[in-house]
């Protein structure tokens, strides 16, 4: 079922300044083939449904083992306590790791030594409750996470949204298309020529970075997925038939 104007998830600007309408005559207006060519445009706004969150874990150590050793244990903490919280559609999986060594130039002869070792690690959680984001990154944060790598919010299904937005800008072209044939006293007939696009709405990307550090004060997350936009943009070229 197609998203309605009076839905909660989305709302179709129809105001007249989201109206791009240009008109072109072409023949003898008393001719069969005059046409007249006219755009349309309209945006949907649906609120996200869906959020990918990335928790990077850094650990350093003297030796590597050390490091990947204390890096694999904060991951297991975090696993577990992300999946405690049952959320729907919630899925965890490791996105990145690394392992490397630290650097350090010391002495006389500037030579490079090896100081420690850096073990990195990305895990990137799914979930369709939006609402319960906020109390996730507490949890892996709480558990051990060093960083909220990224956070983004996106439609499940945006295609729903898609169609809205281009129905909502042909219905445009055609009032004003109408219009515009009224006020030539001539008659509106069928399309001739039609093309149109609509964008695929990108992810929101709400907070990249964001260290356990900056958010130790603060009680818990506040969170908000705002809305996305769905644009879609028509040009119908029509046929002019005489009024008889």
């Amino acid at each position: 079922m197609l998203p309605t104007t009076a839905g909660p998830l989305a709302r179709v600007f129809l105001a007249g300044a989201l109206l791009l309408a240009s008109g072109t005559l072409s023949g003898d207006l008393a001719a069969q083939d005059t046409t007249l060519q006219v755009e349309g445009s309209a945006q949907v706004e649906a609120t996200p449904d869906r959020a990918r969150i990335s928790f990077a874990v850094e650990t350093e150590a003297e030796s590597a083992q050390e490091a990947g050793t204390e890096n694999a244990r904060l991951m297991e903490q975090i696993v577990a306590a992300v999946q405690e919280a049952d959320l729907p559609g919630l899925r965890v999986e490791t996105s990145g790791y690394q392992l490397q060594p630290r650097y350090q130039t010391t002495g006389e002869d500037r030579v490079r030594r090896i100081v420690g070792y850096t073990a990195r690690n990305t895990l990137r959680v799914t979930v369709d409750d939006v609402g319960g984001v906020g109390s996730l990154v507490d949890r892996a944060l709480g558990a051990g996470a060093n960083r909220v790598a990224a956070l983004n919010f996106e439609l499940q299904d945006p295609e729903p949204y898609r169609l809205e937005a281009l129905r909502e800008a042909v219905e445009k072209a055609r009032r004003e298309a109408q219009v515009m044939a009224d006020a030539l006293g001539m008659r509106l007939g069928q399309p001739s020529q039609v093309q149109g696009r609509s964008d695929r709405p990108s992810p929101i990307p709400m907070m990249t970075a964001l260290r356990a550090e900056a958010m130790a004060d603060a009680p818990s997350t506040p969170v908000e997925a705002g809305l996305q936009t769905i644009s879609a943009s028509v040009s119908i070229t029509y046929r002019l038939h005489p009024d008889r």
